[in-house]
């Protein structure tokens, strides 16, 4: 069987793989980790999520990027009148 190299760390995998099986499951920790964060404070932004989970910006802008994650608007406040 022939195996490609893991652009995260360089070990082995089998052909057409995106990661090997530490990265992979890394990723899905990752995920599941902000994915549980965002669920206990759903009006977090990326720096807020960052901070509380020591998962880097840009991978939290890559899973909002590609439908992993959503953005959800929150309504307007009302103002007090």
């Amino acid at each position: 069987m022939t195996t490609d190299t893991c652009l995260k760390c360089g070990s082995p995998m089998g052909r057409g793989e995106y990661s090997c099986q530490v990265c992979g499951e890394n990723e899905i920790q990752d995920y599941q980790m902000i994915r549980n964060y965002v669920r206990s404070y759903p009006n977090s932004n990326a720096m807020q999520i960052a901070n509380a989970t020591g998962i880097s910006v840009s991978k939290i802008l890559r899973y909002i990027r590609n439908g992993s994650l959503t953005v959800v608007d929150s309504p307007p406040r009302r103002g007090r009148s």
